[in-house]
């Protein structure tokens, strides 16, 4: 039974051929179909989601409930609105204002007299005079802040706390003694504290109003403040447009760099639509530097894709066998899938982010990775073979490759579409569509191309110019030599045509003609799909018959890795020093990964000069260090008059008060202290006796809400029942809520741990059913579910990583080393991106499951490679690198040279995109490259294909006595070769009266092994090949070549080696594999009385077999 890798060779190898038949049609139909597809980027504009808390944060976040409390109990009202209450940032313009930093001094004093007059003139100019025209009726109307404000009881909120700010002296024109009864009110009843500050019984708490404060006494009084705080609310639910228009003609008017509004003051910004525009503005930026990394891509496919030629020591282009075209092919392949993926999930009305346009460097380097696997297969394959039959040949051989490329990548993004961050499932769907359409038009598009392309070399045509180009020895130019020089087709070689063969399918390739039986069966469905393919196949070429497929052609590159990469890093020392490398790696990698810190800060999200990270970096130095509020929901209000109740409730209040991330109780707006202070003040000034019951509590709090100083903060706050009929439900407080100062609110980790530690605190109290809220938790809800996501996703990615090397890979033992590989480099990737000041944040996490994929894709190549060469550890190890450590090497080069270009964009998100791809790649290399041969050489040194191995049990039980016919005995294995890509039949005929030739296909079992023998000893002689392929023959049939009884009696004209070894300094290995075969012919039919068959020459290569029997005396 066939393995697995098996089967696909197989299909491939007939597809190779169908592709070559049907090369138009798979060329042209992946165009027609993405051009069909691409139609649905129409709708890319009204399914693009710019709303960073839906991108950013789990659908099932606790923050999107807690919203909705607020929602339900306060919904918005743009015709009763106060600053500080709202929780809703629609419509909403925060500006933070701060003087010119001194690089000696620092922020200057903002109470001064200069900075604060220069405040109020920037206040009043865009109130009054920033405003947009709008048309109506035929008529323009300049609509400016007043028109749009959201008011209460009809007036706007004017940033009054600006005149308060100023000297008292400045506050109005008074004069005489109106001047001094002016001063004497302001005095008593106009308190400038912080965090909390009076205008008669109405507070105002200058905690979000003053950043930075210096408090000069016990009661708060202060005299240094490093910003002000500025807003602007307009309203967004009828004329949402024109407030659009609005604030955009604010962000212009304060962000101007040419023509600044102040010479003195700088301006951070912020409203709702600020951090979706940054966003889109590093969208933006990624579009040339898209075009930017295709191009250098294409510089570094289409010089990778040269093949050299030389011609008596002059180094030229082979423009014959240089795919420049498949260069060009294999980037446009991706493109195409990208383009098709994107209008295929657009069609389906799948939303569409800003994020995602990081996807198509992601897929352009798969393509790209996968196009020098395939190019590396073809020019492996024999050059004299037919198109169709070197198509076939290719994509059998690549199969495998590009099928573990393309799955495992494919399997990953699958599986990051499982996480509930709509953000990376939205990258990680696109980039799924992205791989799977690489992957088809691989097999199509780029087959196609492929065909055309080896229908051009075998035609001897230029590359690039069509035209047929000349041998290097009829150049008579250095323009001819360096442009139109090629090598001789096979068109045009000289073929000899000394007999004809047939082309041998196995058993269940065909139908056996002589089983009349099985010809009278039904067909199976196998049988029928084959019978289709074989319709749609090229027929094989006769001319193929006999040949290699594969030729042995010394290039530079495979000398490279077999005579000095490999030896080197396989030699003892190598292993040690890499070994101690390898400890350096993983321990520092340890190191990090015990520092990771999670959460993205939002002033990474846009780039560095776009106008929102200067709001990020005022807010930093000021108001996240203390000031920000956060609203406490009491869901199910305790009797605030019952004393045991109250208790619990003062002891809410402490808890909620005395942690490391809230102000103390001076910070906390809340209306019971008011309402209490109240109370006290009619018992002292008026002797009104307090509240005896539960229901005059509350009668009396309805009641001092309607003269209450504070009535516009204070009703904003509390919920009461609106049935004035029923007293029992107009007097009940169905629900309240309060203010809680904040303060070191600075880094994610902090806003991640305040929002864990408020919400615990919340549910320690559950009989009140408390709920919190700050604008931050959307984020903080993201940096919650990280960890738990990622742990999750990758535990899953690698047992399906796992399980598809199991199947892939023909050997056990390299499966594991591959999951073993991907643990190390993902465990690399987590350490140093921590060590490298990256945090874990939704842009990391995307980039670590890619990571699972992209190691697999590097370590899986290797490891296969190395299960299939044939000898012992090394050999196998030099092998695998020399097969398949340049496309690795190309691949990985060409994904880390197409994501420089991230580097240059001055936005932290796409920063790190570009670290933590460049430590995936660069560690999946230096595993794929360095750490996995050793330790595949180290751990499984006699692996072989498990199937392999089977198979060759399974022969060898079949050939055992009792199944022979009797009077028959069991040959001995008088020849065998180690080269996997050569093995041949030994034509031997049996004794008796048998003339037909029987055919015996013998493989290597083991090191130095062959059929139960161990050789060279005195019964076997070693021959080896001058590239550097071995056979072993009994002595008896090499002494029938008197050149080789010559030099194994003793030294002489020939090389000598050890004892009963040649080495043969002219004969490859194609040809001493024929001469073997052809001395056990002869050493069987000397003398012997049967007729003597006749002796199969190849056709190709018989004069170069002829040359070596002559020389060999044979």
């Amino acid at each position: 039974m066939r393995s697995f890798d098996e089967q696909i060779h197989r299909i491939f190898f007939r597809w190779g051929l169908v592709a070559h038949n049907h090369r138009f049609v798979f060329f042209t139909v992946p165009l027609f179909l993405t051009a069909v597809l691409a139609c649905g980027f129409y709708w890319i504009k009204e399914q693009t989601t710019i709303d960073p808390q839906f991108v950013f944060s789990p659908e099932d976040a606790p923050w999107r409930y807690e919203l909705n409390v607020l929602s339900e109990h306060w919904p918005t009202d743009e015709q009763s609105f106060w600053p500080g209450k709202s929780y809703d940032y629609h419509g909403y313009v925060d500006v933070i204002v701060a003087g010119k930093e001194d690089p000696q001094y620092g922020r200057p004093n903002m109470l001064q007299l200069a900075y604060i007059e220069e405040v109020d003139r920037i206040n009043k100019y865009i109130i009054n005079n920033v405003t947009i025209p709008v048309e109506h009726d035929g008529k323009t109307y300049e609509i400016g802040f007043t028109d749009l404000c959201m008011s209460y009881e009809w007036k706007c909120y004017l940033n009054d706390h600006i005149t308060m700010l100023m000297p008292k002296r400045k506050w109005g024109n008074f004069e005489g003694q109106l001047a001094e009864f002016a001063s004497d009110i302001i005095t008593r009843e106009v308190q400038i504290t912080y965090p909390i500050g009076w205008r008669g019984s109405e507070p105002i708490y200058f905690g979000a109003l003053v950043g930075g404060p210096h408090i000069s006494d016990e009661e708060g009084h202060f005299d240094y403040a490093k910003a002000v705080r500025l807003t602007y609310n307009v309203r967004d639910d009828k004329i949402g447009n024109v407030s659009y228009l609005w604030r955009k003609k604010l962000t212009q008017f304060l962000t101007d760099k040419e023509h600044p509004p102040s010479e003195i003051l700088e301006f951070g910004m912020f409203h709702n639509e600020s951090l979706p525009e940054g966003l889109q503005d590093v969208a933006d930026t990624l579009g040339p530097r898209f075009v930017l990394t295709s191009a250098i891509l294409f510089i570094f496919c289409v010089g990778s894709s040269i093949v050299l030629i030389n011609n008596h020591g002059f180094m030229g282009v082979d423009w014959v066998r240089s795919k420049p075209i498949l260069a060009v092919a294999g980037l446009f392949c991706p493109l195409l899938a990208v383009a098709s993926a994107f209008g295929l999930i657009l069609w389906t009305g799948t939303l569409y982010n800003a994020i995602v346009n990081v996807s198509p460097f992601i897929v352009i380097c798969i393509g790209v990775d996968d196009m020098f696997i395939m190019v590396a297969a073809w020019h492996r394959t024999n050059p004299k073979l037919s198109v169709s039959r070197r198509l076939a040949e290719t994509l059998a051989e690549a199969a495998v490759a590009i099928t573990i490329t393309s799955l495992t990548d494919m399997l990953t993004f699958g599986i990051g579409c499982l996480t509930t961050l709509p953000g990376v499932r939205l990258f990680c769907l696109y980039t799924f569509w992205g791989i799977t359409f690489t992957y088809i038009y691989q097999l199509t598009y780029f087959a196609a191309m492929m065909a055309y392309a080896g229908e051009m070399e075998d035609k001897g045509k230029h590359s690039l110019f069509i035209g047929r180009t000349i041998h290097p020895e009829e150049a008579d130019t250095g323009f001819k030599r360096i442009f139109l020089t090629g090598s001789v087709s096979r068109t045009f070689n000289l073929r000899a045509k000394t007999k004809a063969h047939k082309v041998h399918f196995s058993a269940d390739a065909l139908p056996n003609k002589g089983d009349t039986g099985e010809a009278e069966r039904k067909p199976s469905w196998k049988a029928r799909i084959s019978s289709v393919m074989a319709k749609l196949e090229t027929k094989m070429d006769k001319n193929d018959e006999d040949l290699a497929s594969h030729h042995e052609q010394e290039t530079f590159v495979n000398k490279l890795f077999r005579e000095i990469y490999g030896p080197y890093l396989l030699a003892p020392a190598t292993k040690a020093g890499v070994l101690v490398i390898y400890l350096v790696y993983i321990s520092f990698a340890i190191i990090g990964c015990a520092q990771i810190q999670e959460g993205l800060n939002p002033k990474t999200l846009v780039r560095r000069s776009f106008y929102l990270s200067d709001f990020y970096q005022l807010i930093d130095e000021t108001f996240w260090e203390e000031g920000l509020q956060m609203q406490v929901v009491v869901n199910n209000p305790p009797d605030l008059f019952d004393p045991e109740q109250r208790q619990r409730f003062s002891q809410l209040m402490s808890e909620f008060e005395n942690t490391e991330y809230t102000m103390k109780h001076n910070a906390t707006m809340i209306w019971l202290n008011a309402y209490e202070t109240k109370l006290q003040s009619d018992l002292d000034d008026f002797n009104i006796t307090l509240p005896k019951t539960s229901t005059e509590w509350y009668e009396r709090c309805r009641e001092w809400l309607i003269t209450a100083g504070g009535r516009r903060l204070w009703e904003k706050d509390m919920v009461w029942g609106k049935n004035r009929s029923d007293p029992s439900d107009y007097n009940h407080l169905y629900a309240f809520r309060f203010q809680v100062g904040l303060r070191n609110y600075k880094t994610p980790t902090d806003h991640t741990n305040s929002c864990k530690l408020m919400r615990r605190i919340a549910t320690n109290f559950h009989e009140f059913n408390v709920t919190t809220f700050h604008e931050y938790y959307p984020f903080a809800d993201q940096y919650l579910e990280l960890k738990p996501a990622l742990f999750r996703n990758c535990a899953i990615a690698v047992v399906c990583m796992l399980a598809v090397s199991l199947v892939m890979i023909p050997h056990y033992g390299a499966a594991f080393a591959i999951v073993a590989a991907i643990i190390s480099i993902d465990l690399g990737v987590l350490g140093f991106m921590t060590l490298w000041g990256v945090r874990l944040e939704s842009v990391s996490m995307i980039t670590i499951i890619m990571s699972i994929g992209f190691s697999v894709d590097l370590s899986a190549h290797i490891a296969y490679a190395y299960v299939k060469a044939p000898g012992d550890s090394t050999k196998k190890a030099i092998e695998s690198l020399e097969t398949l450590g340049w496309p690795v090497f190309l691949g990985a080069g060409s994904t880390l040279v197409g994501i420089m270009v991230l580097s240059t964009v001055d936005a932290t998100i796409v920063q790190i995109f570009f670290k933590t791809i460049f430590l995936v790649i660069f560690s999946s290399m230096a595993h794929g490259l360095v750490f996995l041969p050793i330790l595949l050489s180290l751990v499984i040194p006699h692996a072989h294909d498990r199937t392999q191995h089977e198979e060759e049990q399974n022969e060898v039980e079949a050939k055992t006595e009792p199944s022979l016919p009797e009077g028959k005995r069991r040959d001995d294995f008088e020849c065998a070769s180690i080269d996997s890509k050569a093995l041949s039949d030994v034509d031997i005929a049996s004794d008796g009266d048998k003339t037909e030739p029987e055919v015996k296909v013998f493989a290597m079992a083991a090191e130095k092994t062959y059929g139960g023998c161990e050789g060279p000893n005195a019964e076997y002689v070693k021959l080896i090949s001058c590239d550097g392929h071995d056979f072993y023959i009994k002595r008896e049939l090499a002494m029938c070549s008197g050149t080789i009884k010559a030099m194994l009696s003793g030294p002489g004209q020939f090389e000598e080696s050890e004892l009963n070894v040649v080495h043969f300094r002219d004969i490859p290995s194609h040809v001493l594999h024929k001469v073997c075969q052809y001395l056990s012919y002869k050493h069987r039919y000397t003398n012997s009385p049967t007729e003597i068959p006749e002796f199969p020459l190849p056709a190709e290569g018989s004069l170069e077999l002829l040359m070596a029997a002559n020389f060999l005396d044979c």
